[in-house]
């Protein structure tokens, strides 16, 4: 089973090489996570600012990077963002 962190981590690489896609859509495109782990990492990427969710038709969201106007480092200093977000996957989640 996979862990939320690497589910986070999964979630960032696709939509980084694919882009955005609908939330049912990102869950069979990562078939080594539950529907459910992808739910949850998704909500707590989309609390941290990481991502961001755009309602679609009836019970459908569209899932995206958030832009770099919603992520205020990036604007100062992108690698200490990225760095910072490493860190963030790489640290708590699911404990």
């Amino acid at each position: 089973m996979t862990k939320l962190y690497e589910t986070a981590t999964l979630i960032i690489q696709e939509l980084e090489q694919q882009g955005p896609c609908t939330l049912d859509a990102l869950a069979y495109r990562l078939p080594t996570c539950t529907w459910n782990q992808v739910f949850m990492a998704v909500d707590v990427l989309s609390r941290e600012g990481t991502i961001s969710l755009q309602p679609r038709a009836r019970c459908q969201y569209l899932v995206s990077l958030a832009s770099v106007h919603t992520q205020p480092c990036h604007q100062f200093d992108p690698g200490r963002c990225a760095a910072e977000h490493r860190r963030n996957i790489n640290g708590s989640y699911g404990r």
